[in-house]
């Protein structure tokens, strides 16, 4: 007897089905790539360099003088486009 016949199942998939979740992986697979390949390496000198201080409060506040705040400039920070924001940094290269 059939399994049609005894009302079970089968799990087929349709060529259209097969062609639509190979796909569906391939696209991950590449995305995956992509995204590797953007993201620096964590020992290279290319990104933002840290350190701690480890003077005490007073002697911050010591070389803070009213003088030195007012003549102090911003540092210049990064600015993100407003096309990277989101997911949108994920499908434009220049965002990467």
């Amino acid at each position: 007897m059939s399994a049609a016949r005894r009302g079970e199942r089968r799990a087929t998939l349709s060529l259209r089905a097969w062609i639509v979740l190979a796909a569906s992986v391939g696209l991950i697979a590449l995305s995956g790539a992509a995204v590797s390949a953007a993201v620096p390496d964590a020992e290279s000198s290319d990104g933002v360099d840290t350190h701690r201080e480890t003077a005490s409060r007073e002697e911050v506040l010591e070389f803070w003088t009213p003088e030195r705040v007012k003549q102090a400039k911003p540092a210049e920070m990064p600015v993100q486009s407003v096309e990277c924001v989101g997911w949108q940094w994920f499908v434009r290269p220049h965002c990467w």
